[in-house]
C-alpha cells in the first residue's frame, strides 16, 4: 500500500491512544529509513545522507573545474565516536564508464563527533557524464553514496 495512504487511513481511525501510537510508529520508520543514497545536478553541490546516527553531509567543491575535483565531507554525530574512521581508505569515487578513483589527498579537521575531511581525488575521464562518492563502513552503514551529474 503507498505510504501516504497507510497514513491517511491510520489518522482516520486513530481515536485512540493505540492508534496515535501506530502513526507515530510509521513516521519514526519512515525517518529511519531514508538514506543510503543522494542524488544532484553539479549546481546542487552539497548533499547529505543519515543513518545509525550519523550524518554525512558531501560537498562538492569544484564542480565546474578542470582541476582534480575536491569534496568536503562533514560527520556528525551526537552519540558515535568518529575518529576512529580512515576516509583514505573508506572513499572513493566512481564515474558512469566504469573507472574507479581512489583520494590522493586527505586533510581532516575536527574530532570525537564532528569531523571534516577534504577529498581530493585524480582527474576525472573526459567521458564522465555523472560521478559518485562512496564513503563506506561508518557507524555501521554499509556504503553512503553521493552522486553527481557532470552536465
Amino acid at each position: 500500500m503507498n505510504p501516504y495512504k497507510l497514513f491517511v487511513a491510520m489518522v482516520e481511525e486513530s481515536t485512540t491512544m493505540k492508534g496515535l501510537k501506530s502513526i507515530l510508529t510509521v513516521l519514526l520508520l519512515g525517518c529511519f529509513s531514508i538514506g543510503g543514497q543522494a542524488t544532484a545536478g553539479a549546481a546542487d553541490a552539497t548533499q547529505s545522507v543519515s543513518g545509525r546516527g550519523v550524518t554525512v553531509k558531501v560537498t562538492y567543491m569544484n564542480p565546474r573545474s578542470d582541476e582534480n575535483p575536491r569534496f568536503q565531507a562533514v560527520l556528525d554525530t551526537h552519540s558515535v565516536a568518529l575518529d576512529g574512521y580512515d576516509l583514505k581508505s573508506l572513499a572513493f569515487l566512481l564515474d558512469d564508464t566504469g573507472k574507479t578513483y581512489a583520494p590522493t589527498v586527505v586533510e581532516n579537521t575536527g574530532s570525537g563527533h564532528h569531523r571534516q575531511v577534504v577529498l581530493t581525488f585524480p582527474k576525472l575521464s573526459s567521458q564522465a557524464k555523472r560521478i559518485e562518492v562512496v564513503i563506506k563502513d561508518v557507524a555501521g552503514v554499509k556504503e553512503r553514496n553521493f552522486r553527481w551529474d557532470l552536465r
